[in-house]
């Protein structure tokens, strides 16, 4: 096989590999991001936003 066209081929691969990789990592990034603004999540997100005002005591 031509060696400019085994690079090519290799070339090509490590394109597809990169995009899906691409495509799982933003999937996985609005999945995070959604997931963190459901209302269901409100709650504890509120007790954790107060967390530096607390003195570490049972208030």
């Amino acid at each position: 096989m031509n060696p400019i066209f085994r690079e090519a081929a290799a070339s090509v691969t490590m394109g597809w590999v990169l995009g899906v990789t691409t495509v799982l990592f933003l999937s996985a990034f609005l999945f995070w991001t959604w997931w963190a603004w459901t209302a269901r999540n409100k709650a504890k997100w509120e007790a954790a936003s107060r967390l530096p005002f607390t003195d570490g005591g049972d208030s």
